[in-house]
């Protein structure tokens, strides 16, 4: 049995949801909690993995205590420190890295590396595969979809560089939506989507009944409850959980027409231009969607009960193809090809 230790986060961003889903159904032998430094810290909560250490960096004392017992350490992301390659190999324990593009450093020498999404893929060391970051299934009750969607959800999360997800697109898109329509945003940051309304003298029309939440939700999976659709035209980026997370809940998910959006329903996939360059730890171009072609795949869904039940019918099969149950052993076959190399 390859023994496995878990690197993780605890607060309710992205890497947090991942790498507790992670722990849930992989079951690691030993994990550590990352409490990383934050001008904007997020809550941590701790109980979600109950037999972790939690520490501040990755020294080599500390990883020199984690590889005790191990055959495998995995991290998402990032390993938070060169220490954490280097003396994992001098313990002869492997290290797998499940690597986003945009935040991966060439420098890092991960026993095995593996893509979280498609995007850029070919721009990565040879040999690297595509891992899907699976769905937690058991999250989202059964329900019985809605004939059309009414219901529109946004997740800003923590607002990131160049609008990220999209929002201001999405704001935009609202003037120009036809039909009457309930619209949720979410945003972790308060204030936000205000600013981008007063900056860009946006006015929602009356047949668009809008609600913000700027709260910290304790479990993500509350925010795809008594919806019927995703709007994210975000910008930029491979790894995308709120689309699974929605996908998880069989919500559509309207997006770009840009990679790695290429699994989604085409007919989902709103035209999207590019609207510039930055760099990150790698090169990223983002794109700008056209708000008026949104609110058409918007005005459709809430109009085509034959288009919804089409939509709800595929982010079903979507669902089942990324779940736990079927993405295990893909995992269980990483792990223990990356310590067989030791």
């Amino acid at each position: 049995m390859t023994e496995v230790g878990l690197i993780a986060r605890a607060d309710n961003r992205g890497l947090g949801q991942q790498t507790w889903g992670f722990y849930r159904h992989m079951r690691p032998a030993k994990t550590l909690v990352i409490d990383c430094p934050s001008k904007q810290p997020l809550k941590l909560h701790l109980d979600r993995f109950p037999d972790a250490k939690t520490v501040k960096a990755i020294t080599p004392a500390v990883v020199e205590d984690f590889c005790d017992g191990l055959d495998v350490i995995w991290t998402a992301e990032t390993g938070y420190s060169k220490n954490l390659w280097r003396e994992a190999d001098k313990a002869g324990v492997a290290t797998v890295l499940h690597a986003n593009y945009e935040f991966w450093e060439p420098t890092d020498t991960p026993t095995k590396l593996v893509a979280a999404s498609k995007w850029h893929l070919g721009d990565y060391p040879p040999g690297t595969a595509y891992l899907p970051v699976p769905i937690e299934t058991d999250r989202f009750p059964e329900t019985t979809p809605a004939e059309k969607a009414t219901r529109f959800l946004h997740v800003v999360g923590r607002p990131a560089i160049h609008d990220r997800n999209g929002t201001l697109d999405f704001l935009l898109a609202l003037q120009h939506v036809e039909t009457p329509i309930e619209v949720t945003i979410t945003c972790q940051q308060p204030g936000y989507v205000g600013s981008l309304i007063n900056t860009h003298s946006i006015r929602v029309p009356s047949r668009v009944t809008m609600r913000v939440e700027s709260v910290d939700a304790l479990h993500y999976w509350t925010k795809y409850e008594h919806q019927d659709a995703l709007i994210l035209p975000r910008r930029f980026g491979g790894l995308c959980l709120p689309a699974q997370e929605a996908i998880g809940a069989a919500l559509p998910v309207v997006m770009p027409n840009i990679e790695p959006n290429g699994w989604l329903h085409p007919d989902w996939l709103v035209k999207a231009t590019k609207a510039g360059d930055f760099q990150a730890k790698q090169p990223v171009t983002y794109y700008r969607t056209d708000p008026q072609l949104l609110a058409q795949v918007m005005d459709r869904l809430a109009t085509d009960e034959h288009f919804y039940a089409d939509s709800v019918a595929y982010a079903l099969r979507q669902r089942d193809a990324l779940s736990w149950n079927n993405q295990t052993t893909a995992y269980d076959l990483c792990l223990t090809s990356a310590s067989s190399r030791i």
